[in-house]
């Protein structure tokens, strides 16, 4: 596999090559997500959250993408002491690789290097996304269940620290 180059979105480039990225693989976030939705969901990213890019370095294209929140939706984004790990996905045929482990720890050491303050980290899951569920369950603590457009919906939540700790268990020395 080849190395991968992960890196935060602050251009408009950055952001329209991530945001068609995301549209195009809309479908492996959820069957009936329409592109509305997703522009829906871009718009939200940009203004009260993160985008996160991984670009393969041979093909220098994007290959993953994520976002965070700082605070919860729920609370209108005051809680800023939670980042709310909302989205990932990543093209086919590189997931099962390492890309997860690697993605996750980028964003967990971006989030404690811009905000010192974050206590926690939360994600979401649909409950009918059993893999998700049981990959989230490895590292994140099960805290409820909520209702969502595309159904119920699984909140898990880890102290920051306890994931840092846990992520680095996967360094090669």
């Amino acid at each position: 596999m080849t190395a991968s180059i992960y890196k935060r979105c602050v251009t408009d480039d950055d952001l329209a090559k991530v945001s068609l990225f995301i549209l195009e693989n809309r479908r492996d976030m959820h069957p009936s997500y329409s592109a509305t939705d997703t522009i829906a969901m871009l718009y939200s990213f940009i203004k009260y959250g993160q985008l996160i890019q991984v670009v393969d370095h041979n093909a220098q294209r994007i290959i993953a993408a994520s976002a965070y929140y700082l605070g919860t939706p729920e609370c209108d984004y005051e809680d800023k002491h939670i980042a709310f790990i909302e989205m990932a996905i990543a093209d086919r045929a590189y997931r099962g690789s390492r890309l997860f482990i690697k993605g996750l720890r980028f964003l967990v050491s971006e989030i404690i290097s811009d905000n010192p303050d974050v206590q926690e980290v939360r994600f979401a899951a649909l409950a009918e996304n059993v893999y998700l569920c049981k990959l989230y369950a490895k590292f994140a603590d099960r805290s409820h269940e909520e209702d969502s457009i595309l159904g119920k919906q699984m909140k898990f939540g880890v102290k920051i620290n306890n994931l840092r700790a846990f992520l680095d268990k996967f360094v090669k020395v």
